[in-house]
């Protein structure tokens, strides 16, 4: 799992930083060199605009100005639906196979690979624990940068 921050606008005591980036203040973000930005910056999953990546931003791949105005929404959002930052770490390629109904046959892909963990509260108040409850795996083909459940991807079910 990547390194992750939540991009809480709240200030910092003077003495604080913001851990491995050092950073003083999320606004900071935006001064970084495109080599500094290997970074993923993406809206909470509940938000109308999490899905099919569409509140998801690559920072090496964007402009100064457009990364800027992602990090601006980002801290402006907190309030209603949070973003988070995360290290970029390029997944590696593996091999998949899917069945394809049409030709009804298995059809082998390579893809990169995101696992996806889903967790349930169970039990009430102070005895309430956070289970996991199961993992999507997504499989993009390999010239997609960002993995999310298009059309051409294997979405699979994986065993906990």
């Amino acid at each position: 799992m990547p390194y992750t921050w939540l991009v809480d606008p709240t200030p910092l005591p003077p003495h604080g930083a913001i851990p491995e980036l050092n950073l003083t203040d999320w606004s900071q973000l935006k001064a970084l060199s495109q080599r500094e930005r290997e970074l993923i910056l993406k809206i909470s999953g509940f938000s109308e605009h999490a899905w099919g990546a569409r509140g998801v931003y690559l920072g090496s791949d964007l402009s100064h100005a457009d990364w800027s105005a992602a990090v601006d929404r980002a801290v402006a959002s907190f309030g209603r639906s949070p973003y988070v930052l995360q290290r970029y770490e390029k997944p590696r390629l593996d091999s998949a196979a899917f069945y394809d109904f049409a030709e009804k046959k298995v059809i082998p892909m390579q893809g990169r690979v995101r696992l996806c963990p889903y967790y349930f509260v169970i039990g009430e108040a102070d005895a309430a624990q956070a289970q996991l409850a199961g993992i999507l795996a997504t499989i993009c083909p390999p010239d997609k940068k960002i993995i999310h459940g298009m059309k051409e991807a294997i979405l699979a079910p994986c065993a906990v």
